[in-house]
């Protein structure tokens, strides 16, 4: 019997204008991201590793020219097949965070890396820009603390990023210059 009842008309509420403009707001994110890369890097490329190393330097001095605080660089070829380095920052303000990520974007776009996602940047509580090889993270002082990538990955090598060489630090030195 309840199927011939036709639904009652009402106008539009708040929540449904509000459902609207996330619904566009959504597209229009969805829209900014680039697509995804196709043909991935062989993992036998010798010259890969190095790359992919030295383009997780410039995206760490990128955040420090941008003022981000407590910036690690985190070799994870041993703990993980998936990727081989994490750059780690905090940002003090969300606008600071998206000003950091655009400029670590643009900057690998000159060097022809392309990244196959990037997610957070609405929030900006943590934005994560995956290039593959490597991802950054930048996150606010909250959004760091509560998700500890630096513990969950604690036995992770850390490596100075502000050299021209690397060089490998124990996991507990945490002294990067600024």
């Amino acid at each position: 019997m309840a199927e011939n009842i036709p639904p009652l008309k009402h106008s539009a509420s708040p929540s449904d204008s509000l459902t609207r403009k996330r619904a566009l707001h959504g597209r229009s994110i969805r829209s900014a991201q680039e697509e995804v890369t196709t043909r991935a890097v062989d993992r036998r490329e010798p010259s890969r590793l190095d790359v992919a190393l030295e383009h997780a330097r410039i995206a760490a001095r990128i955040a420090d020219e941008n003022r981000a605080k407590d910036i690690l660089l985190l070799d994870l070829r041993q703990a993980t097949p998936l990727l081989d380095f994490f750059v780690i920052a905090t940002a003090s303000s969300r606008r600071q965070g998206h000003a950091i990520a655009s400029e670590i974007d643009a900057q690998m776009k000159k060097l022809g890396e392309h990244k196959l996602g990037l997610e957070g940047s609405e929030e900006g509580r943590w934005i994560l820009i995956d290039y593959g090889d490597f991802v950054v993270h930048i996150f606010s002082a909250e959004g760091r603390s509560y998700y500890a990538l630096e513990e969950i990955w604690g036995d992770a090598p850390r490596l100075s990023w502000s050299s021209d060489q690397p060089r490998l630090a124990g996991p507990t030195d945490t002294s990067c210059p600024s």
